[in-house]
């Protein structure tokens, strides 16, 4: 190693971890990281995340489209017709199904859980 690499490599290491890291999320500015919360909401079975899901059936981003739908459908067995490859009017149409859907789910939630007779 020559003198300049045994001063810049720990400098470049010591670097590395004060760089900040981006948390994955659905409005993440990074699309790996957004990528990750789709993946990561396949599992999920909270309101928020079936939200995000559905939002990111609108992504200008093919993949996080496609992957949307796989987690949607992984967690409902649905994919409402949804194509993430199919022109922007039918993929719309779809989108409008699943927030149906939601709306859906969200009054039966309310329904099942009160005390009426």
């Amino acid at each position: 190693m020559t003198r300049t690499n045994v001063v810049i490599v720990p400098c470049l290491l010591a670097l590395s971890g004060c760089l900040p890291t981006q948390k994955a999320g659905f409005d993440a500015p990074a699309p790996n990281k957004r990528l990750d919360a789709i993946v990561g909401a396949a599992n999920a079975t909270d309101e928020q995340t079936l939200a995000g899901l559905i939002g990111q059936l609108e992504s200008t981003d093919p993949a996080a489209r496609l992957l949307a739908i796989q987690a949607l459908e992984r967690r409902t067995g649905e994919t409402m017709g949804y194509q993430h490859a199919a022109p922007v009017w039918e993929r719309r149409a779809a989108v409008n199904r699943w927030n149906q859907y939601a709306e859906g789910l969200g009054q039966t939630e309310l329904t099942s859980g009160s005390d009426a007779p």
